[in-house]
């Protein structure tokens, strides 16, 4: 992914993910619980997904001793 995409994807997410809480806030309980549990969840596996060991990454975590 080049800088740009990088840019364009950081500054959706900073404008984007706070509107979804709003929004999903303004829709009742059902929202209140979406943004509580799934929003909270769903980073978590971005994050995980993300950081995830890849071919050509280098020497994976615990390395060989």
């Amino acid at each position: 992914m080049g800088f740009a995409a990088t840019l364009f994807v950081v500054v959706a997410l900073l404008v984007g993910l706070p509107l979804l809480i709003v929004g999903l806030a303004a829709a009742g309980p059902v929202g209140w619980i979406v943004a509580a549990v799934v929003l909270p969840l769903a980073t978590l596996g971005t994050i995980l997904w993300l950081g995830r060991s890849r071919p050509g990454d280098g020497e994976p975590p615990g390395g060989v001793g």
